[in-house]
């Protein structure tokens, strides 16, 4: 797939404050095989810092790789997509402002295809745990609803019944993530 870089392409900067920043492409000049880009950074503590990246056409055009270009960003109305999977660009910095904006909006869980990334809250959100949410996603197609614990729980017990086979659920993650809390759901829509 060719990526553009063209004027008003939006890019993301590493950044050492905050990880990575948003730009535009303000400049773009190609002479021979080579282009020069100019990235303005849009966002964080360095707004309206310029920035210039010399690559190939080759790479420009996706036909070579050049580390020094930056992953390019989403369009708005893809970027707090609800599966990572349906990212245009799916880099690092795409998948971590997709779960930011999620989180912010406390969607805390996103779907990477079958995966489930859930974002410790670090608050009580008894909301998203209510029995009557149990049944909403009981036997419901998990494209038909918002990404959650049961949808996964769900769709490892319609494996299990349609196929007699058994079903692994695997809950991952650093000390403190709220594993625990994880299981106690899944186990609890099991047990409804």
């Amino acid at each position: 797939m060719a990526h553009t870089y063209n004027v008003g392409t939006g890019a993301w900067i590493q950044d050492t404050h905050e990880g990575w920043v948003s730009s535009k492409v303000v400049s773009k000049n190609v002479v021979d095989n080579k282009a020069t880009l100019v990235f303005e950074i849009a966002s964080g503590d360095r707004i309206g810092e310029k920035i210039t990246t010399t690559t190939t056409l080759a790479a420009l055009e996706g036909n070579a790789e050049d580390k020094n270009l930056p992953p390019l960003m989403n369009p708005p109305v893809l970027e707090a997509s609800d599966d990572l999977t349906s990212l245009s660009h799916l880099n690092e910095p795409a998948v971590l402002q997709a779960i930011k904006l999620r989180y912010a909006k406390r969607e805390i869980y996103t779907y990477s295809g079958i995966v489930l990334i859930a974002t410790n809250p670090f608050d009580r959100m008894d909301y998203l745990y209510d029995p009557g949410l149990i049944q909403a996603y009981a036997g419901k197609r998990r494209e038909d609803q918002d990404p959650h614990l049961f949808a996964i729980a769900d769709t490892a017990y319609q494996a299990m019944v349609r196929d007699q086979k058994n079903q692994t659920i695997v809950v991952s993650g650093e000390s403190g993530a709220g594993k625990t809390v994880s299981a106690k759901y899944i186990m609890r829509y099991f047990a409804t």
